[in-house]
């Protein structure tokens, strides 16, 4: 099992999901309500550079971790949804836990 590969996805995620929230409550009202096209041609890109960079490191830490399908189908879905960051959060902490405890004994 490896700790690090955990710790830069809980990293990327906020990060990946933070760029969602700004595309959606920023960019796309600049866009949409204010006529500000360029808003989402940048923040989308930056979003989709993230996305795909939160693919990656989780494809690492499935790798390195032999996390379960089921955990990864669960990490896809969330990326996808505003706030999915926050129930992320939580999941990869759980994965963190056993290292947590082996450190305090």
């Amino acid at each position: 099992m490896d700790r690090n590969s955990l710790q830069a996805l809980a990293k990327v995620s906020i990060i990946e999901g933070i760029s969602l929230l700004i595309l959606f409550f920023i960019a796309m009202p600049l866009k949409y309500i204010w006529g500000y096209k360029i808003a989402t041609l940048i923040f989308g890109s930056i979003h989709g550079i993230l996305w795909l960079t939160f693919l990656y490191f989780l494809y690492q830490a499935k790798q390195k971790n032999n996390l379960d399908n089921q955990f990864v189908i669960k990490m896809v879905i969330f990326s996808v949804l505003p706030f999915g960051f926050i129930p992320m959060e939580k999941m990869i902490k759980e994965r963190l836990e056993p290292f947590s405890q082996t450190a305090q004994n």
